[in-house]
């Protein structure tokens, strides 16, 4: 089983609702998929593509996820 790395953003649902709209990876053509869990906690699911940087946890993801919250580019 090959690993993958995994960031754990946690925050309003509103504000996760942003980020998953406007997250665009800055390394690959990643698709987002939002979740909802049997609790109501909102979850952003990121499919970079393989061999991106960031699904292999060599760069953070904190840059993307910053433009995605803020709007910035």
């Amino acid at each position: 089983m090959q690993l993958r790395h995994s960031s754990l953003i946690a925050g309003p649902s509103d504000l996760i609702a942003h980020i998953a709209a406007n997250y665009r990876c800055g390394h690959c053509t990643s698709e987002t998929e939002a979740l909802t869990d049997q609790h109501g906690n909102p979850h952003l699911v990121i499919h970079h593509d393989d061999g991106c940087p960031v699904l292999e946890g060599t760069l953070c993801s904190l840059p993307d996820t910053f433009r995605a919250a803020t709007g910035t580019d």
